[in-house]
């Protein structure tokens, strides 16, 4: 996901270790670190983009004409499997070391805390409510945040199972059962999308490689060409709110249909974004650095786009067809403005706070054991 991965064996900054706050770590360790792979960031980059994309179209989308609602679902149906699954992917080395921990909270914790109140206080200049400090109920975009946490906490747990992909499918199914089932703590969302992020926990290094050799890029893009073509032929059979992944079942529905329909969101999201790892570049692009500033685009776009989403109207051009391709474009301006350089260094203090060795003891040294040759010698008698 985003620049401030914890448990990412890559320098988890927004740009290169150089730019990161309070980081205390040894020759030894960076001396160890795997290069980046401009593969999973190019790969972020594009996430990033639909997800700006996406909630840019939201924010102006107030009526059912088809092309932005085709361009929204299509978008829905996998870019946050992609990016729950390479957020798996780079939590495979994660086992609540200090320096983990101190990634986890400068860059989710203090973050997801700071702009939900932020995005608390907009709520009250715009819509005119009272300010309520809410910390459990996440605003908008804000929910990966705390559910990244969770699941990277969870990530020592996971591990240990012998079959964990089964594992969370069956708590993906099952959960929604649960009427109860919302929001809160993200723990719907954080429920449902628990086998993305596993997916990405199992794969390993060399299943990546085997992925990134695939030859037949062409056939990646077929698949995302035919989900396109199946949300415009399907588009008045099912809501796009079946992607959001974050309630109950509907019991007017059936159950047994929520659940086969669970399990084929799922497996749509997989694909898709297999789909789009397929189709991603390999070597350094202008994605690249995209995507190592993923985490300050995510968190700064909504603050730009808030006062559109709570406006009691937007403009009728943004139904139209050329519209909805405007907005495109000026998503796409937005991602590469808030992607540059000068925005990560300007924001830097508070997308990813340097207070980590404030918040988390520093790692004790292990005690090195006397050498062989320095022990003292006795005299025998």
């Amino acid at each position: 996901m985003p620049d401030g991965d914890p448990a990412s064996p890559h320098p988890e900054t927004p740009g290169d270790a150089s730019t990161s706050g309070a980081r205390t770590t040894t020759s030894r360790t960076t001396a160890a670190r795997p290069p980046r792979d401009p593969f999973l960031d190019n790969a972020r980059g594009i996430l990033i983009t639909l997800v700006v994309v996406g909630h840019t179209i939201e924010s102006f989308f107030q009526s059912s004409e088809m092309l932005p609602d085709t361009i929204y679902t299509w978008i829905y149906s996998f870019h946050m499997a992609g990016f729950v699954m390479i957020s798996g992917f780079l939590s495979r080395s994660y086992r609540n070391e200090p320096r983990q921990v101190r990634r986890l909270l400068t860059s989710m914790v203090v973050p997801y805390v700071i702009f939900q109140l932020i995005h608390e206080f907009a709520k009250m200049v715009l819509l005119g409510d009272q300010y309520h400090l809410q910390l459990f109920l996440p605003a908008w975009t804000l929910w990966f945040l705390l559910a990244l946490m969770l699941w990277r906490l969870a990530t020592p747990v996971l591990r240990q199972l012998r079959h964990p992909l089964v594992f969370a499918v069956a708590i993906a199914v099952i959960s929604p059962l649960d009427p109860g089932l919302d929001s809160t703590l993200t723990v719907g969302r954080l429920v449902s999308m628990l086998p993305f992020f596993v997916v990405g926990l199992v794969c390993t290094p060399q299943m990546l490689e085997r992925l990134k050799a695939f030859r037949h890029r062409w056939l990646g893009a077929l698949v995302l060409l035919g989900a396109l073509v199946c949300t415009v032929l399907m588009r008045e059979d099912f809501s796009t709110s079946i992607f959001f992944l974050r309630e109950a079942y509907d019991e007017d529905n059936g159950l047994l249909i929520g659940m086969v329909l669970r399990l084929a969101v799922l497996a749509v999201g997989v694909i898709g974004a297999l789909a789009l790892l397929i189709v991603t570049p390999r070597g350094r692009s202008p994605l690249t650095t995209l995507g190592e500033r993923s985490l300050t685009v995510y968190l700064l776009h909504p603050l730009v786009l808030v006062s559109f989403r709570y406006a009691d109207e937007v403009p009728d051009i943004t139904s139209t067809w050329w519209g909805t391709l405007g907005l495109v474009v000026a998503a796409l301006l937005l991602t590469a403005i808030l992607g540059s350089g000068i925005v990560g260094r300007l924001t830097r203090w508070v997308t990813d706070p340097p207070i980590g060795h404030l918040l988390v003891k520093p790692e004790e040294k292990p005690e090195e054991k006397p050498d062989a040759s320095s022990r003292p010698t006795t005299a025998r008698s």
